[in-house]
């Protein structure tokens, strides 16, 4: 199996509410990925559905059953594809969720651990708390899949790169907040630094792959990039902006990374074990 391995990012805007036009997007950036050979695609943040749904959590929600998937499922047997949806589990609860379709088939899932409920963000009020952090198995390499917010709990990448993770994905639907003298928005530097940060100190490539666009007057700042296990910037997407950006990372360097810098060799989990007991302790005695 080649080392190389080549990712499609699918910096789009998102039709709110509306799945038939969002995934006719999808169809053409898909096919445009596989005219490129690459070997995963990877979607933003609930990009069938859109981000600021609202009570329309509850009308765009699908089962991972539903027919809507299929033509998705049909095109996975010529590329990975990672897409964003609200997911309506057997227990119909709805979950802000990451699918990940190969070869025909549905192989993985994350759902979105860490729900954003302050300022304009509301998710707890319409979706569930996913209860997993875990990498996976994948014909390009060992995956871990991450939403929005689970990025600004970094233990969720440390999880993740624990269990093997290679390679880091991150879905986003980042806004622009803060503006600077700059003329670049705060958050969007907090971000970016937030990305290589994980990137150096998981030694993991890091796919961000953030939205753009605007919904109520709120606009989605773009800016995806992939990020090399050392904390330099392979490529990044202009800000503002749809992008379709085709990028080759060598797990080979991955590796070399890992040699060089053995900060997962070296963790204690005993030690962190014991003290997140003795603060989950504090916490419920308060």
């Amino acid at each position: 199996m080649s080392n190389i391995k080549k990712i499609s990012i699918a910096q789009i805007d998102c039709v709110l509410g509306e799945i038939e036009p969002n995934l006719e997007k999808h169809y053409q950036q898909i096919e445009q990925a596989i005219e490129a050979k690459s070997d995963l695609i990877v979607f933003p943040e609930l990009s069938l559905t859109g981000y600021f749904l609202k009570d329309a959590v509850f009308q765009v929600a699908l089962h991972d059953s539903d027919a809507k998937l299929n033509r998705l499922k049909e095109l996975s047997k010529h590329i990975g594809i990672a897409v964003g949806l609200v997911e309506l589990s057997d227990r119909l609860e709805f979950f802000n969720s990451q699918f990940l379709f190969y070869g025909g088939e549905l192989i993985a899932k994350h759902r979105k651990v860490y729900l954003p409920t302050y300022s304009l963000f509301e998710e707890k009020r319409y979706f569930s708390e996913g209860t997993r952090i875990r990498a996976i198995d994948t014909p390009f390499g060992r995956l871990g899949m991450l939403i929005c917010e689970d990025q600004w709990h970094p233990t969720s990448a440390l999880i993740q790169a624990h269990d093997g993770a290679q390679i880091i994905i991150v879905s986003a639907a980042g806004v622009a907040r803060g503006a600077t003298q700059s003329e670049k928005p705060q958050n969007v530097m907090v971000w970016e630094t937030l990305n290589r940060a994980i990137a150096v100190f998981t030694t993991s490539y890091i796919v961000f792959v953030n939205r753009v666009g605007v919904e109520d007057g709120v606009m989605f700042w773009g800016g995806s990039e992939v990020i090399h296990p050392g904390g330099g910037s392979i490529q990044q997407a202009s800000y503002f902006k749809e992008e379709l950006m085709h990028i080759e990372i060598d797990l080979l360097e991955l590796k070399h990374a890992r040699v060089n810098t053995q900060l997962l060799k070296e963790e204690k989990f005993d030690i962190l074990q014991h003290e997140f007991a003795r603060l989950a302790e504090q916490k419920r005695e308060y």
